[in-house]
């Protein structure tokens, strides 16, 4: 997941730089995209492990719960922010909708599309960070839930 971070905030960062070249662009956007294929399909993946990490610590395996909370609610909130978050940036810069736009507002919407998405994904690495700690514990943990479970 963290490599995913990374390719979006590379391939995002890239996009910036890269001026008028539009094979250039392509080649971040893709970078950009792949990275986000990884980032955004992990946390289902990762969503096993919370459960499984419920279990060990209360006995309470609650893989409905945390499926709708980690899903559902998430996926609806996160996608809330997500519109609401870049509107208030380039609000900030003076963009004007459906009017000719001021060059701090033309940088306002570059900015939104390039180094804003690139500074939430770097972002993104801090809590994964303390996953790996669960990573790390995650073979005693089934273990231990298979004897108990046996």
């Amino acid at each position: 997941m963290i490599l995913g971070f990374i390719l979006v905030a590379g391939g995002h960062i890239g996009i910036f730089f890269v001026g008028t070249n539009i094979e250039l662009m392509i080649v971040f956007w893709i970078i950009a995209s792949l990275g986000q294929g990884i980032a955004c399909s992990m946390p289902f993946a990762m969503l096993s492990d919370t459960v499984d990490f419920g279990e060990w610590k209360t006995g309470i395996r609650a893989s409905g719960f945390l499926t709708a909370i980690g899903s559902a609610f998430c996926i609806k909130a996160g996608s809330g922010i997500g519109g609401f978050i870049p509107a208030v940036v380039m609000n900030l810069f003076g963009y004007v909708p459906n009017a000719v736009q001021s060059s701090t507002a033309l940088f306002g919407i570059q900015f939104v599309f390039t180094w804003l998405p690139a500074i939430i994904f770097l972002c993104g690495i801090i809590p994964m960070l303390f996953y790996r700690k669960y990573e790390q514990n995650e073979n005693n943990i089934l273990l231990d839930l298979a004897k108990r479970n046996s």
